[in-house]
C-alpha cells in the first residue's frame, strides 16, 4: 500500500525537487515557508467558516470544499518536508506511533479527559512516542 509520502516522492522526482537531501538552511527555509503559506490559507478558510457561524449563517458548501483542498495542501507540504529532508524519512511510521501514543491519553477510568475547550488531555497512563530510531 502506498503512503502519502510515496506519492509526494513521485512528484518530487518528476519535478526535480529534493528527495532525502541533507538539510541546508535554504532547504529548511523553503520547507518552513511552504508550510506557513498553506497553513495560512487553511486558517483563512476556518476563519471565514467561524464568521459565518457567528453570524448565524450556514457555511457555504464551496467553502467546505475549499477547506478540504487546503487541508490536503497542508498535508502535501508536511509530507513534502519528510520526503525532501534526509533525516525525516519515516513520517508514516511516526504518525502511527504518535497515534498509538495519543490513544494512551485515556484517564485512569478508561475515559477521555477534556480541557474546557474540548482539547484531549494526557491521562496518567500517557506514553510519549519514541521516534529516535526513525531519523538518520
Amino acid at each position: 500500500m502506498r503512503t502519502r509520502e510515496d506519492y509526494i516522492k513521485d512528484f518530487h522526482e518528476a519535478f526535480g525537487v529534493d528527495v532525502h537531501s541533507d538539510p541546508t538552511v535554504q532547504l529548511l527555509k523553503l520547507r518552513r515557508t511552504l508550510i506557513d503559506e498553506e497553513t495560512k490559507e487553511l486558517f483563512a478558510d476556518i476563519d471565514t467558516a467561524i464568521s459565518c457561524l457567528e453570524a448565524g449563517k450556514e457555511v457555504p458548501r464551496e467553502l467546505y470544499a475549499n477547506t478540504l483542498k487546503e487541508l490536503a495542501d497542508v498535508q502535501v507540504v508536511v509530507s513534502s518536508m519528510s520526503v525532501a529532508v534526509k533525516p525525516l524519512k519515516e513520517l508514516d511510521t511516526a504518525f502511527k506511533r504518535v497515534h498509538e501514543s495519543n490513544m494512551s491519553k485515556l484517564g485512569a477510568d478508561g475515559k477521555p479527559i477534556h480541557r474546557a475547550d474540548g482539547k484531549v488531555l494526557k491521562g496518567p497512563n500517557y506514553a510519549s512516542p519514541d521516534l529516535s530510531d526513525l531519523v538518520s
